[in-house]
């Protein structure tokens, strides 16, 4: 069995520990409706990204 040669150190132990932190998903508000959507995304609502409209969305 394998068994470490020296302690692990706390630096080198929460460098490594760092990225297993659960980060939330963000949203940002569209600027043409205000609805929220996920960022470098199309807007559900709108169709629009960065301002331009790529997807036609039908009023209801």
């Amino acid at each position: 069995m394998a068994v470490p040669q020296r302690k692990t150190n706390q630096a080198r132990k929460r460098k490594r520990r760092a990225h297993d932190a659960v980060r939330p998903i963000l949203h940002t508000k569209c600027t043409r409706c205000n609805s929220l959507t996920l960022p470098h995304s199309i807007c559900d609502v709108c169709g629009t990204y960065r301002g331009r409209a790529l997807l036609a969305v039908e009023e209801f």
